[in-house]
């Protein structure tokens, strides 16, 4: 069985506040991927920052961990997923930010070769979900910085799955502008 997790524990600076209590089309923001991977039978995970109301979120289905060093940048959330994910085939990452990645795009994710690192990309893109094999997760657990999965992507082209999975792999919120 596989391994999903959000990870929502940015700090935001682009956009100037906490943007995954914005509102975004009539929802807060990180309610939109908390409610496609309702509709996915997994075990499911939530990474978010100490700093999160996350008393704002219908997290039912959800277990919750706390980044307690959100500033170690995207390595510490990733970390804390694979981390939690072990036994498991592999993870599923998606972004709190990402508000148009839908369920049949997760599917699609999940559907193939889970033996490869799989992702969907745009206009030459990398996008998300991205599932990363549990082979991968020693090399996960290395990782330091603002800097996700795209090491061990460059690593291992060789064993990668990717098809074009839209404009909505790829979009997500980093400025007030965005989310209009």
């Amino acid at each position: 069985m596989i391994f999903i997790a959000i990870l929502a524990a940015g700090r935001s600076t682009r956009f100037g506040s906490q943007k995954l209590v914005q509102s975004y089309h009539g929802k807060l923001l990180l309610q939109w991927p908390i409610d496609v991977l309702r509709k996915i039978s997994a075990e499911k995970l939530l990474v978010v920052s100490k700093t999160l109301d996350v008393s704002l979120f219908d997290l039912d289905g959800f277990k919750l961990i706390i980044n307690e060093k959100p500033e170690y940048g995207i390595s510490s959330s990733v970390k804390l997923a694979v981390s939690a994910a072990k036994g498991h085939e592999g993870i599923l990452l998606l972004l709190g930010d990402m508000p148009k990645i839908s369920t049949d795009l997760v599917k699609q994710v999940i559907s193939m070769d889970r033996k490869r690192i799989v992702f969907p990309s745009h206009d030459g893109i990398k996008g998300f979900p991205v599932y990363l094999p549990s082979k991968y997760f020693e090399e996960a657990m290395l990782l330091s910085g603002d800097v996700g999965l795209r090491k061990i992507i460059a690593k291992h082209t060789n064993d990668v799955a990717t098809f074009d999975g839209g404009e909505e792999c790829i979009f997500d919120v980093d400025t007030p502008q965005d989310i209009l």
